[in-house]
């Protein structure tokens, strides 16, 4: 079954009802769910790429693995050491370079963590000698700071996309980190403009973007329709758009 639906879809993008009704045409009846775990397991292969519920592209595709700056990773080493208990998402914007055409000057570190923690995780951080702020304080005092990345401690939101986690610590994945750089320009503000465009242009081409979770991070956020007029600009979304 697989190799049929490599050999039928490759290149392609699909929804879930196009594989089944192309495996039902070869070998009669067959269960969903069977066809959706060899789908599945195409994808866990590499040979797949799930763009979103029931959406499916054959072609290769990479997925997106942040590596933070040294900076972000010594701080992410001391705060797991100084607060054992204590669950962190970071964002580091370094991995955003990539996908821009001028490079920012400077990078940013967003930290997000339960409200109580936030004074004590900015003592932590300015006593290493950090340029760390709170979220609130951020917009008025970026422009005093002299070094090349800066930390923000925000609370921690309600929602977040199905983010992995070592240990305490979780990394933003592509979707929110693309979703933030929208909902979040006093923090993200040398990511808008045309840079942003670019950036979900070369993101969503070069890596997997499971947009069905893209968007229901976006909608939590309030966020959708920003987040839809910029995907409008990228050439997989308009490939995909219709079949969400």
């Amino acid at each position: 079954m697989k190799e049929n639906i490599l050999n039928k879809f490759k290149g392609q993008y699909c929804s879930i009802d196009d594989i089944t009704a192309f495996v039902e045409g070869l070998q009669g009846a067959t269960s969903r769910k069977t066809i959706v775990w060899n789908v599945n397991d195409l994808v866990r292969q590499g040979k797949a790429v799930r763009f979103g519920r029931g959406v499916y592209g054959f072609m290769p595709k990479k997925q997106f693995n942040p590596v933070m700056s040294d900076a972000a990773n010594r701080v992410c080493s001391l705060l797991r050491e100084k607060f054992k208990y204590l669950i962190l998402t970071i964002t580091d914007s370094i991995v955003l370079g990539q996908f821009m055409n001028l490079q920012p000057f400077s990078t940013v570190v967003v930290i997000e963590t339960k409200k109580s923690a936030i004074n004590a995780v900015l003592a932590t951080l300015r006593k290493e000698g950090a340029d760390a702020f709170a979220k609130k304080d951020y917009p008025m005092l970026e422009k005093y700071i002299s070094s090349s990345q800066s930390f923000v401690i925000r609370p921690e939101l309600s929602v977040n996309p199905n983010l992995p986690q070592h240990n305490n610590i979780r990394n933003a994945n592509l979707e929110k980190t693309l979703v933030d750089l929208i909902c979040d320009e006093d923090i993200f503000g040398q990511y808008q403009g045309e840079e942003l465009q670019n950036i979900y242009k070369n993101a969503t081409e070069s890596y997997a973007v499971n947009y069905s979770r893209m968007l229901k991070y976006a909608t939590a956020r309030k966020k959708k329709s920003s987040v839809l007029e910029i995907l409008q600009y990228t050439n997989v979304y308009g490939k995909i758009r219709d079949l969400i």
